[in-house]
């Protein structure tokens, strides 16, 4: 593979262009590169850092489900609507068993809510709004 044709996988050309846009900011910055290496790089580590900022810890699985029921509920869909439209074999389940997958739904959608400050503040509007 020469410099001109395009890689084929996309690691290998991030990898590449990386390594370039690196290249050209050594060439463009050369006097302070060569007059500072170290504060180059840490310039540079900061920048990257700065731009791919990913918070630490684990990151929550993404349930599409719960991101739809909770906007729902952000506009002011009561729970009793979105208990059998959300929750799998709703129907079949016991009273028991549905009493726990209502409040396992309800805690799920209320992280979500709580995560997301402008859908929450739709949802404490949406539920004002139908008590009076």
């Amino acid at each position: 593979m020469t410099d001109t044709e395009p890689a084929t996988e996309p690691r290998v050309a991030l990898y590449h262009d990386a390594v370039e846009a690196d290249r050209r900011l050594r060439r463009e910055y050369r006097e302070y590169y060569r007059s500072d290496p170290k504060g180059f790089r840490d310039t540079v580590r900061r920048a990257h850092a700065r731009v791919f900022r990913m918070k630490p810890g684990p990151k929550p699985e993404r349930n599409l489900l719960i991101e739809k029921a909770a906007r729902e509920r952000g506009s002011g869909v009561p729970w009793r609507d979105l208990c059998p439209a959300y929750i799998e074999h709703y129907g079949v389940l016991t009273a028991y068993t549905r009493g726990l997958a209502e409040d396992g739904f309800r805690r799920k959608v209320n992280q979500y809510l709580r995560n997301h400050p402008r859908l929450k503040s739709h949802a404490r509007t949406a539920v004002r709004n139908s008590e009076s």
